[in-house]
């Protein structure tokens, strides 16, 4: 049989190699020996009762109804509905984007391809411009990397290679100090057993010895008092401990509630206080374009040349333009500030409307040139490298710039010296962390015998007591002293022998 479920052997599994645990897992082989005694006597011999009822979970029956293919035909159903919906989308996407007005519809996209691997621009490059340069460089690059990623290799491998030594160590001085550990919990067990043996002989000694019929059931009664007591004496404290957890959750509802109504008034006032802001920065905003639209129907040529009055005009219509992007101004606002400014025909004036009136519901806005590139659907190609190999390929191209030299070789020895650092101080902490586990386990296992012995301690009460109470009531019914003697016997034999066991 396989020992699963006693905290001993969990305890004694935890920290065993597999060769460890499956020695632990078998339990030794023995023999059973056919003592031959008559049925009456087995019955004292083995402690049989007169009558034993078995557990209710025996006639329970469990039984759930067949779903195999209920989950199978939901999911094909549920992923062939999302097939559909989104072939839905799809195909409603394609219909707005015709229908979409050209104020709304998304613009062309540039395809920004960024190259981010020093090693890939340097291909990049060989084939836009192959020369000598570039393909020196890219070889060079090849070497530096292959160089780089073997001495990696290597140094996470010898990393590896000397944690792994240490754990195994630590594992062994583990071993070693839960030996005490393990002694401590097997000998606690054996003399709990030993303490039962002593303690029941003499129960039982002084129970065989004559005594009255009377003494004999209070002797019985006061065995069964364990199984009876304490019932019946806490329920008034029950009911009050019920009733004041119902007034706790009658007062948790009322103050949830409350808070539930002041929060939502409180969030209503912050409502109607955030909106009155926005009114008064909204016309706060119409207020300013409203002045910079009557400076540009004051201004003359006279007074600042027509060129000046060109310019000052022409960025005080941007500005007002942007303020009118920002309010988001409906078509009569936009119309009145026309009025305010001065136009050289009417003409003009309705083009400004026109184009502001677009601009104001206009979704999107073109990117600039150089982040954007033209906005036509084609590719553009850029690099964003963050690498010391960056450095190395600036210096093949140009060889001759002392600078670059300098450069790489700064930028890559604090980058090796940073890698290095990092992966000695990384491999320290590990066998520091792996150290201090094992002495947290040391101490856990030390402070679990105490609780093991009591459960074990535990599990022998409730194994052996209802066989004390089977010995007091066929003392009651008036069995001989001689056949008390063979169930006395057997009990202290089961309180030896019997479950839970001592495995070494």
């Amino acid at each position: 049989m396989l020992i699963t479920n006693d905290l001993e052997s969990q305890r004694i599994k935890r920290n065993l190699t597999q060769t460890q645990k499956r020695a632990a897992d078998s339990v030794k082989e023995g023999v059973l020996v056919n003592s031959n005694l008559p049925l009456s006597e087995s019955y004292n011999s083995l402690l049989i009762a007169d009558r034993v009822e078995l557990p209710d979970k025996l006639y329970e029956k469990n039984t759930n109804k067949e779903k195999g293919l209920l989950p199978i035909a939901l999911s094909t159903i549920g992923f062939m509905a999302g097939l559909t919906g989104i072939t839905a989308i799809i195909a409603k996407s394609a219909k707005d984007a015709v229908d979409v007005d050209l104020a709304k519809k998304l613009p062309s996209l540039t395809r920004n391809v960024c190259i981010n691997k020093e090693m890939d621009q340097a291909i990049y490059r060989l084939v836009a411009n192959p020369n000598k340069k570039t393909a020196m460089a890219a070889a060079g690059l090849g070497v530096l990397s292959s160089m780089a990623f073997m001495g990696k290799t290597f140094c996470e491998g010898f990393r590896d290679v000397w944690v792994k030594k240490k754990e195994a160590d630590i594992h062994k001085d583990l071993q070693e100090n839960l030996i005490e550990v393990e002694t401590q919990s097997f000998s606690g067990k054996m003399q709990i057993i030993r303490n039962m043996l002593s303690e029941k002989a003499k129960e039982f000694s002084g129970a065989l010895m004559p005594e009255t019929n009377e003494a004999s059931k209070n002797s019985f009664n006061s065995h069964r008092i364990s199984f009876t007591s304490m019932r019946t004496e806490k329920q008034p404290e029950k009911q009050k401990n019920s009733f004041l957890k119902n007034l706790g959750y009658l007062a948790l509802g009322a103050v949830s509630t409350a808070s539930i109504i002041g929060l939502g008034y409180a969030s209503m006032k912050n409502l109607r206080a955030g909106n009155n802001e926005m009114k008064r920065g909204l016309n706060k905003v119409k207020d300013v374009i409203s002045e910079i639209a009557d400076n540009i129907g004051k201004r003359t040529p006279d007074e600042m040349g027509q060129e000046n009055m060109e310019m000052a005009n022409k960025m005080d219509k941007e500005k007002i333009s942007n303020l009118f992007v920002d309010i988001s101004a409906d078509a009569d606002f936009v119309t009145e500030t026309a009025n305010r400014m001065k136009w050289e025909n009417d003409e003009e004036k309705q083009k400004f409307i026109k184009d502001n009136l677009f601009n104001i519901n206009k979704s999107t806005e073109r990117a600039n040139s150089a982040l954007g590139g033209s906005g036509q659907d084609r590719n553009t190609f850029y690099s964003h490298v963050s690498d010391y190999k960056a450095f190395f390929y600036n210096w093949l191209i140009d060889s001759k710039n002392e600078q670059f030299k300098n450069l790489f070789f700064g930028i890559t020895g604090a980058t090796a010296t940073a890698y290095l650092g990092e992966l000695s101080i990384g491999a320290v902490k590990d066998v520091q962390v792996k150290k201090y586990n094992a002495e947290t386990e040391l101490n856990l296992q030390k402070r679990l015998v105490s609780t093991e012995l009591r459960n074990f301690k535990s599990k022998k009460d409730a194994s052996i007591q209802p066989l004390c109470d089977e010995f007091y009531r066929q003392k009651k019914n008036g069995k001989s002293n001689e056949e008390l003697k063979v169930v006395a016997d057997s009990i202290l034999n089961e309180i030896k022998n019997g479950a839970p066991y001592v495995y070494s």
